[in-house]
């Protein structure tokens, strides 16, 4: 019964040593040893608080990064819908800036066009499935290539009707 008192005994003065050890790791130090000790163990708490401080202060720096990448697409963006907004909004002037004259000489040209366009397709207006095909397609054709028109958007839609219905005229 004695031993194994004595061993409780040794081993909780044994495991007191060692937790004072973990809390302290200055103690059993004197003197200079000790205030060398104290002072580096505070120099060591200052390092690890400014590290801390210096990651969050990169995590700020990062959030603020991705922060301003964004906003500069979102410019991108914008400056590209403003030139697409600015285009057109020159071509809305160009066209109201076309006078009645110029206008009527375009008219007069389109109508001596299709004069003489439907001269040289006579089934034009007298073969309805022909004359239908020819209607949709051009108002496709217009949609699909703004650029075509007079004679040559005319010459198109024949050449398609052509291709769809063969050469009987």
């Amino acid at each position: 019964m004695l031993k194994p008192a004595c061993l409780l005994i040794c081993l909780s003065a044994f495991s007191g040593v060692i937790c004072a050890e973990a809390t302290d790791s200055c103690a059993g130090l004197e003197g200079t040893a000790l205030s060398l000790c104290r002072n580096n163990q505070q120099t060591l708490q200052l390092q690890q608080q400014l590290e801390q401080q210096l990651q969050q202060q990169q995590e700020r720096q990062n959030q603020l990064d991705k922060q301003q990448r964004e906003v500069q697409q979102q410019l991108e963006t914008m400056r590209a819908q403003n030139e697409v907004l600015r285009k057109q909004l020159e071509l809305e002037a160009a066209n109201r800036s076309v006078t009645p004259a110029a206008k009527a000489v375009a008219a007069s040209t389109r109508n001596a066009d299709l004069k003489a366009w439907k001269a040289e397709n006579p089934w034009y207006g007298t073969d309805y499935a022909r004359t239908q095909f020819a209607t949709r397609y051009m108002k496709k054709l217009e949609k699909e290539r703004p650029d075509l028109a007079g004679r040559e958007l005319l010459d198109a839609v024949s050449t398609k009707v052509n291709e769809t219905f063969g050469t009987k005229q």
